[in-house]
């Protein structure tokens, strides 16, 4: 061991050779006495090692593990309590040497940055954008779409993650002729309209005597978890002869057993792996509504699958008509093999839909020629077009800023060169439009110039961040407006359109794309919860756990609140399936604010089910999962990974009594290099112990193994600092407590989606500005959007 120190000392003296005497009188003895033994070549703490610690204070990545050391140092993180700890003067002595020699290499770090940077836009964007340059719904997450986006952390626009290959390029070329196709139509499409009355959509048996007007009063019984056509599996086929917008219409009932849940009607295609429509149905029986939706569909046949989603009895395939008997109402009847679904008083026992008929619109168009003919093409009968004046035009507008001469000379030399083939214009034009598509300066967010090194991004680059942070999609006319003015820039101008903006429908895309990133809500339902112990868990749930953790952003957002309602909160945003799970009464089918009563158990985001259940396996809650997820999108301080080959937790053995986890987790992490990190995750965990893997309360813990009664939860913990709790609600006054540690947290956060890079160390200075007005202005969740777009953090390259 003490050869070991000897040549990691003898290293380390050699690397800072080059610096002052004071940088390694304060360094250089700390490193030896209190780190060198736990991170070396040998020993690797946390998989950090100081023996091979670069000194190159240019290098960012030096810097981060510099600063991170730095960082869990002066918080009195390490060293760990029960090794030999430093006094405050030589704590003080490494970590001021290790910030000056951070600061003096930061003018370098920043002349060396790239004098271009490119940001991709995600598949969510490009079809946003897409949509707003050229009036297309095209649907980029279809199996013929993009590539999915890698995630980095939870966020899926980091510009160094988002990377492209030779197969990327094939697929964004499809798009781009898919797309200009539909949006530069050779003639107006033949909108195609099909009704399908109920005998059309499940024919009853051809051998039963049925009259015309029989025929007429025909209805579709949906029972729960089965299909129109009747079969599992099996849909409806409807023709797109050309890709575009179709309209679905139809008439429906909805019947909800008393104390049970609504029906749900489903329109999904397996084809495309796509939901198009969903939506719990509240009808009488002699009272039905008609319904509809616009969705986009490719070109071809699709055999759409139209189902009752909801819970009910698991039924045989005898036990619901299968298209074998007539049907025309509850009250005329039931077969002989049938449940029961309704009472004497025909109310109903089960959730049940009548669907009466369906029609078929499409392809939609609001005008022809379209929008898009009339701005970036020539009409039929103009002489001498101007291709320059087309191409500018187009090109501008995609790379969502003023062409260059030599763009719009090179696009349209494309275009001549088509024509002098035999082109006509018009298809000569697309093929230019096909190539500015496939172009660097549309799939990227391009900041920079090659001729200069910019502190600042210019106005045009403003907008772009502006409008991708807040509404996922390209600037729009305003904006665009504003850049080309050159006012944006200015703080008065800045603010009115973040007033604006957040006020727009498209700041919906902000609320749900950063709500999900930061909070990981991708992996909901990652892990399904096993149907036996979760029988009342469904799709409709699912969705609802995510939606009511985007609509509780939503509306703290809307309402300006404070980030402390993310913590703890007396309201929460419920539908009548969501509260239900949650035992409170609800009911409403549609989101709205809820005041929460103490003995609901709930409040803010940490005891949502989405929060709770992605941290969950699917068959058991997960405490050490949920102190890793506190630790990564609350508190913005990851631990470090686990090491490899850890033994599962042991079950309990039948003789013995039944254990909770906890119980079991505390006999499992014996390993001293183990437990210096699981006495920070496990306490964070354990605090949610009264929430199921569904994120359902509960006083006992449900265990299998052992004998005897299930053990009462115990979700009581001591915090790393000695702040103790007793339970949930106990532990979220604690987090409260240091709003401040979250506020900066969340300010991080907030930044790395915005600029679409992870924050450094030199941001720190910025981010703590931010974070510091935030607090001023009471932590509100507008103020520190505006805080941040007004700071110097997002003007800067």
């Amino acid at each position: 061991m003490k050869l070991i120190k000897l040549c990691v000392f003898t290293y380390l003296l050699t690397c800072f050779s080059t610096f002052g005497a004071d940088f390694k009188k304060s360094v250089n003895p700390f490193l030896d006495k209190y780190c060198v033994d736990c991170h070396n070549a040998k020993k690797t703490k946390g998989k950090f090692r100081i023996d091979n610690l670069s000194v190159d204070f240019v290098n960012p990545n030096a810097v981060h593990k510099w600063a991170e050391m730095m960082e869990r140092v002066s918080s009195g993180e390490m060293p760990p309590e029960d090794e030999k700890l430093p006094s405050e003067k030589e704590m003080a002595e490494f970590t001021q040497a290790i910030s000056n020699k951070i600061k003096e290499g930061e003018s370098e770090r920043l002349a060396k940055r790239d004098k271009i940077a490119f940001y991709k836009l995600t598949r969510e964007e490009y079809s946003n954008t897409i949509r707003d340059l050229l009036g297309v719904t095209y649907n980029a997450s279809d199996p013929s779409g993009l590539s999915e986006d890698p995630s980095y952390h939870g966020f899926q626009r980091i510009g160094s993650v988002l990377t492209l290959s030779p197969s990327h390029i094939e697929k964004y070329y499809a798009a781009a002729e898919t797309i200009l196709d539909e949006a530069f139509p050779d003639k107006a499409p033949q909108i195609k309209k099909e009704h399908f009355p109920a005998h059309k959509l499940r024919n009853p048996n051809r051998s039963l005597p049925l009259t015309e007007e029989q025929y007429k009063r025909l209805r579709v019984d949906l029972w729960p978890g089965t299909t129109l056509s009747g079969h599992p599996g099996k849909g409806k086929h409807f023709s797109a002869k050309q890709a575009g917008d179709y309209t679905f219409r139809f008439q429906v009932s909805g019947l909800t057993p008393e104390g049970g849940f609504a029906p749900r009607l489903t329109f999904y295609s397996a084809a495309l792996d796509r939901m198009f429509y969903a939506k719990p149905i509240l009808a009488p029986e002699v009272k039905p509504i008609i319904l509809e939706f616009t969705t986009h569909l490719p070109e071809g046949r699709h055999n759409i699958i139209v189902s009752n989603e909801a819970k009910g009895p698991d039924i045989l395939h005898r036990a619901g008509r299968s298209g074998q008997e007539a049907f025309y109402s509850f009250k005329e009847g039931r077969g002989p093999f049938q449940y029961k679904v309704t009472d004497d008083n025909f109310k109903p026992l089960m959730p049940m839909i009548i669907v009466d008929w369906l029609e078929f619109e499409g392809p939609i168009l609001e005008s022809y020629p379209t929008p898009a003919q009339k701005q970036f093409l020539p009409s039929k009968g103009e002489k001498d077009v101007d291709i320059r004046k087309y191409v500018n035009a187009f090109a501008s507008k995609a790379f969502r800023r003023p062409a260059h001469d030599y763009e719009i000379d090179h696009y349209s030399k494309l275009v001549e060169n088509e024509m002098t083939k035999g082109e006509k214009i018009m298809p000569a034009l697309k093929a230019a439009y096909l190539a500015i598509l496939c172009s660097k300066n549309f799939i990227y967010i391009v900041e920079g110039d090659a001729q200069k090194n910019e502190e600042f991004v210019s106005n045009w680059e403003l907008a772009n961040r502006l409008s991708y942070f807040l509404w996922s999609t390209m600037p729009d006319q305003e904006l665009e407006d504003m850049a080309l003015k050159g006012e944006l820039s200015k703080p008065d101008t800045l603010r009115r359109q973040i007033q604006r903006m957040l006020k727009h429908p498209y700041a919906k895309n902000f609320t749900k794309d950063f709500t999900s990133q930061w909070l990981q809500l991708n992996k909901v339902g990652k892990f399904p919860p096993d149907k036996k112990l979760y029988p009342k868990y469904d799709t409709f749930l699912e969705e609802s756990m995510v939606n009511e953790t985007i609509e509780f952003f939503s509306v703290v957002l809307k309402e300006n609140l404070s980030l402390k309602e993310f913590l703890d909160s007396d309201w929460t945003m419920l539908n009548s399936r969501l509260a239900k799970h949650y035992d409170i009464p609800v009911s409403e089918l549609n989101f709205h604010k809820v005041k929460l009563k103490p003995e609901y158990n709930r409040g803010g985001l940490l005891t949502q089910a989405s929060i709770l259940s992605l941290t969950s396996d699917g068959t058991r809650h997960r405490p050490i999962h949920r102190g890793v997820w506190l630790l990564e999108s609350i508190f913005d301080r990851p631990p470090p990974p686990p090491p490899a080959n850890v033994e599962p937790v042991k079950t309990t053995p039948t003789n013995q009594a039944k254990a909770t986890l906890r119980m079991k987790l505390k006999a499992h992490i014996t390993d001293p290099n183990c437990a210096s990190c699981h006495k920070k995750i496990d306490p964070l965990g354990f605090a949610f112990d009264n929430y199921n893997a569904v994120g359902r309360w509960r006083t006992h813990e449900v265990v299998n193994d052992g004998k005897g009664e299930n053990p009462m939860v115990d979700a009581s913990g001591e915090l790393s600092d000695g702040r103790k709790y007793k339970d949930a609600h106990e532990f979220k006054q604690l987090l409260l407590s240091d709003i401040d540690s979250f506020n900066r947290a969340f300010v991080e956060k907030l930044s790395t989606f915005a600029l679409r890079r992870t924050m450094t160390y030199d941001d720190k200075e910025s981010l703590n500005k931010i974070a510091a007005l935030s607090k001023e202005n009471g932590y509100k969740l507008q103020s520190i959007i505006e805080t941040l777009v007004l700071s110097d953090l997002f003007k800067r390259r």
